[in-house]
C-alpha cells in the first residue's frame, strides 16, 4: 500500500488532533494529515491540498450542516476521493443513506483501535468498502428491531424447526403469507436463502442473550 494523504474533519479539535497524532506514528500508511473543523474549511482544504482520504465525523454542532452534507459534497465534487465516516452510534437509516445514496467507502466506530483503522485504510485503498465489527453488530441488532411482530413470530417458529406449512397452521395464516414474510425478511437481512436467514437470526438471538447476561 502506498502511503496516503488524509483529511480529518471533526469539530472536536481534541479528537481530531489525537487521531492525527496516532496516525502519524504509521508513516507506511499515512504520509500527510490535514485537519478541518467545519464545512467551509473542509472544502477549502480539499480544493488546496492533495487529499486521498477524508475521515469524517457525522455529528457537528451546527444547525447549517452535518456530516451527511459534507460527505455528499465531497463525493459530488471529488468522486475519486475516499470517504470514511466516524460515528459513536450506528443507525440503519444512516447506513442506507451513507452507502446507498452518498456511496461512502467506510463506516467506523469512533472508539475503534488503531489496528482496525489501518486495516480499514488498506481495504479501501485496494478498492473495497469497510464496516468495522462494532458497527456491524449495532446494525444487525437495529435491523431486527425493525422487524414486524408477525415476521418475528414466523422466524422464531422456523428457527425452532417447524416447516413453513406447520407455521402457517399454527398462526392461522396461509402458506403463501409465510413464504412472503420469509422472502421479505431474507431480502432485508441480505440472506441467500432460508437457512442463511435462520443462521443470521440465531446469531442475533445468541448475541443478545450474551449481552443481556453481562448487564
Amino acid at each position: 500500500m502506498k502511503p496516503i494523504k488524509v483529511l480529518i474533519v471533526d469539530d472536536s479539535k481534541i479528537f481530531a488532533q489525537g487521531l492525527k497524532s496516532l496516525l502519524k506514528q504509521y508513516p507506511d500508511y499515512v504520509s500527510k494529515i490535514c485537519l478541518a473543523h467545519n464545512y467551509e474549511k473542509a472544502l477549502d482544504k480539499l480544493e488546496k491540498e492533495d487529499i486521498d482520504f477524508v475521515i469524517l465525523d457525522l455529528n457537528f454542532e451546527s444547525e447549517d450542516y452535518n456530516g451527511f452534507d459534507i460527505a455528499r459534497k465531497v463525493k459530488s465534487f471529488y468522486p475519486s476521493k475516499k470517504v470514511i465516516i466516524l460515528t459513536q452510534q450506528a443507525k440503519i437509516e444512516n447506513y442506507n443513506v451513507l452507502f446507498k445514496d452518498i456511496k461512502v467507502d467506510g463506516y467506523l466506530d469512533k472508539q475503534l483501535g488503531v489496528e482496525e483503522t489501518l486495516e480499514a485504510l488498506e481495504t479501501i485503498y485496494k478498492g473495497g468498502t469497510y464496516i468495522d465489527s462494532n458497527i456491524n453488530a449495532m446494525l444487525e441488532i437495529g435491523m431486527w428491531f425493525d422487524v414486524s411482530k408477525r415476521q418475528r413470530e414466523i422466524i422464531d417458529l422456523i428457527s425452532s424447526g417447524l416447516t413453513q406449512k406447520e407455521v402457517a397452521v399454527k398462526l392461522f395464516i396461509s402458506n403463501r403469507t409465510v413464504e412472503t414474510h420469509i422472502k421479505n425478511l431474507a431480502k432485508k437481512m441480505e440472506a441467500k436463502n432460508t437457512a442463511h436467514l435462520i443462521s443470521i437470526y440465531t446469531k442475533y438471538i445468541n448475541g443478545n442473550r450474551e449481552g443481556n447476561s453481562n448487564t
